[in-house]
């Protein structure tokens, strides 16, 4: 376990862990709200040695947010960067019995929403890991999502030394992540070329980031890339800069990772294959996950199979394929439905485009709100291209240019999803003005 100024052996992270476990007697549900690093991931081990529910707080959580989560959670002591701290808070909602961890994910919704997974269930996510991609590529980790992030602490960390791995921990600050919105890449390939990284998990954004840094990266062997759809080019575009990036799905209803593309067994624009613990059903075209670490959430229990909201299909060789969300589906005014998904992918291949939602529900065309990737670029050309590629009904017939979407202002989640209902409602004059000039155009 190597930190910016500390490491740790496998044999001295035993006597470190109890060490930490014994200061947690009192302790009925720790929160840890610090940078990443290796006291991070030493505490969260001995919340787990001493059977204490973790609670993990990102970074990106307001005030507010953090605020609401420690209260729902029960949340008794809460780990700073000056120690551990007595909330004052003497209960919460009703948690599942055997829970381990509880997780808040803002999801679609402003209101973090707590959800409940066991130990045991994280630990066999962790253990599928290992055995779908062996012990050689998590050699050397690096942490560069926030730990706070649950597909970090368990695909990260819990895989790294059950691999028997060394798992990188330095601070944000160190890989070049002082501004979160603005990282500085050519910081973290430094970092990860000076450290031999052999693996690390990415969401989207930073795979694009990462790739125009122009890295050069000979010890890197495998990047895992989800927390949103992931267009086909964006993949392509890693492996031409000699990144070794594969797509994978989950949900931290699922413990984080439900399928994976690996350097062993990967097919092109899919999720990857199944997690060897995990059953798949598809009914009426939603995935259905059999065998989750999800227990439920604060206040609401929950047994039996997860639906989890996203459409797609498993094909004949086993390979998850994910088309959108149910929720998110647009049924256009002539009846077509559409998954808003599909056509963002293609807008963010791209290079004049950064970010880009599309919407249109009960219109007669589709439009998108825009973030440009550079000052005058030529956004009209590049939605002229993916238009050429789509039917009819499917393409954007009007956009609109706007700030970028962020974890602050909350049009985005923790891994990069966008958050439909909070940009549509930042932008809802620009949906009203534009629907209102169709109808007129109609009536005319």
């Amino acid at each position: 376990l190597s930190g910016d100024e500390r490491q740790y052996t496998y044999g001295e992270l035993m006597c470190e862990i109890e060490h930490r476990a014994a200061q947690l007697i009192n302790v009925s549900v720790l929160a840890i709200k610090l940078d990443n690093g290796p006291e991070w991931v030493l505490w969260d081990l001995a919340a787990i040695r001493a059977g204490i529910i973790c609670v993990p707080i990102p970074p990106f959580f307001s005030t507010e947010q953090s605020s609401h989560a420690l209260k729902l959670a029960g949340v008794s002591h809460v780990l700073l960067p000056t120690g551990l701290a007595d909330t004052g808070v003497s209960s919460g909602g009703m948690i599942p019995i055997g829970t381990g961890k509880i997780t808040f994910t803002s999801g679609t919704t402003g209101k973090p929403k707590g959800v409940c997974l066991s130990q045991a269930g994280m630990e066999q996510v962790a253990l599928s890991l290992v055995k779908m991609l062996g012990t050689e590529l998590a050699d050397r980790h690096l942490c560069v999502l926030p730990l706070g992030v649950l597909l970090e602490n368990v695909a990260g960390i819990y895989a790294t030394l059950l691999a028997a791995g060394t798992v990188y921990v330095p601070s944000l600050k160190t890989i070049g992540f002082s501004n979160p919105f603005q990282p500085d890449f050519s910081v973290l390939c430094g970092y990860m070329a000076e450290h031999k990284i052999t693996s690390a998990i990415l969401v989207p954004e930073l795979l694009r980031g990462l790739i125009s840094a122009y890295p050069r990266l000979p010890d890197l062997k495998f990047i895992a890339v989800g927390g949103s759809k992931i267009s086909p080019a964006l993949i392509s575009a890693a492996r031409m800069r000699g990144l070794p990036a594969y797509e994978g799905y989950g949900l931290s209803e699922c413990g984080s990772v439900v399928s994976l593309n690996t350097p062993y067994n990967e097919k092109s624009s899919t999720a990857g294959k199944i997690l060897p613990h995990i059953q798949i059903a598809v009914q009426d075209g939603e995935i259905i996950i059999k065998n989750p670490a999800f227990l439920g959430y604060i206040d609401q229990y929950y047994s039996g199979p997860y639906q989890t909201g996203d459409l797609g299909h498993v094909d004949k060789q086993g390979f998850v394929h994910i088309e959108g969300r149910k929720k998110n589906v647009l049924i256009t005014s002539y009846g077509r439905n559409i998954s808003p998904e599909w056509l963002e992918s293609l807008l963010l291949i791209q290079p004049e485009i950064f970010q880009a939602v599309v919407y249109g529900d009960a219109q007669p065309f589709l439009s998108a709100l825009i973030v440009s990737s550079f000052p005058r670029a030529k956004i009209g050309e590049a939605i002229e291209r993916v238009n050429k590629s789509l039917p009819e009904y499917a393409q954007i017939k009007s956009f609109q240019l706007v700030s970028p979407f962020n974890t602050h202002d909350g049009t985005l989640t923790g891994t990069g999803r966008p958050r439909r209902e909070k940009i549509f409602q930042q932008y809802q004059s620009i949906i009203i003005k534009e629907n209102s000039h169709e109808l007129l155009q109609s009536a005319g």
